[in-house]
């Protein structure tokens, strides 16, 4: 079955990356409505967390709002499996960096940076475009369980020179590589389980992972919020925001909770201007505070 899925997942690139970005919008848009009216995939986890965080109020009828969130989720997929037309000479054609003064100043500064974001626009082109741009950058990555598809999909994302380094050895790599001066890439976003700190987003407690806040205090690198903005199919505006954080306490716990608080907020405010762009599907509320039922309504 492995060995299936291994060919599938190649078979998917080697068709995929022959076609143009022009051909590969349009069968994303096929393949969005196969996924949102016939697969209708996790439509319940959607539905679940959008009336978690909106109620019955949500900011757009519930039709389009799952219509947006598919055809984005479809789009970030295709993308990837185009990413043969994301190279250094189409850079400046598919990703405009809106603000690049803050990146200029972190280089001069000649410092390690902790790069975060979430899962939002294409959080994998944007970690891309920064190895193009001269960032040596660790990203952080789940190991898949298919050791071959794990493999080849770790050779698409270090093809520029990003090294990649999974969870498990995470803050020793991470630790050394920004001290070393260098950089990490963290997605935050999703649900950290019993290891994670809970804090507000989006209204409800979430239980998020330390790394970010602990690599900081660790190593004092800048908290650097990266965002992938979609503008089109295969077309981005990107922002950087330093993250100005909460003055240190001296307790541990309380500066990784503020820290991480700060950290979410700072996103949340995209999620909450562009919420399609979002991985609505993620069971991000899956873990709950003891003090929350989990028979409360919108757990999922």
């Amino acid at each position: 079955m492995k060995t299936i899925e291994y060919i599938s997942v190649k078979l998917l690139f080697f068709i995929f990356s022959r076609i143009s970005l022009k051909s590969g919008k349009r069968f994303a848009g096929l393949l969005t409505i196969l996924v949102e009216k016939v697969i209708r995939y996790r439509r319940d986890v959607i539905l679940s967390n959008l009336h978690l965080v909106y109620g019955e109020q949500l900011p757009r009828p519930e039709k389009q709002f799952l219509h947006d969130i598919y055809k984005n989720f479809i789009y970030l997929w295709m993308e990837f499996l185009q990413i043969n037309h994301f190279t250094p000479r189409t850079l400046d054609e598919l990703m405009r960096f809106k603000n690049p003064e803050v990146l200029a100043q972190l280089k001069r500064e000649n410092k390690g940076v902790l790069f975060v974001s979430g899962h939002f626009g294409n959080f994998e082109w944007l970690g891309q475009a920064m190895v193009i741009q001269g960032w040596p950058i660790w990203a952080i990555a789940k190991k898949q369980s298919n050791q071959k598809v794990d493999q080849f999909i770790t050779q698409i994302r270090s093809r520029f020179g990003m090294k990649i380094v999974y969870t498990k050895k995470a803050m020793q790599v991470c630790e050394k590589a920004l001290k070393q001066k260098e950089a990490v890439a963290i997605a935050f976003d999703q649900d950290a389980r019993k290891r994670g700190v809970f804090v507000n987003f989006l209204g409800q407690p979430s239980s998020t992972a330390v790394g970010t806040a602990v690599l900081h205090l660790r190593t004092g690198a800048d908290i650097v919020l990266l965002i992938a903005l979609r503008k089109d199919y295969a077309k981005f505006d990107v922002y950087a925001k330093k993250i100005e954080l909460p003055v240190k306490t001296g307790n541990l716990q309380d500066d990784v909770t503020a820290i991480t608080q700060k950290v979410s907020s700072e996103f949340e405010k995209w999620v909450r201007e562009y919420p399609e762009q979002w991985f609505w599907m993620h069971r991000r509320w899956k873990t709950r505070p003891a003090s929350v039922s989990s028979s409360s309504p919108g757990v999922n």
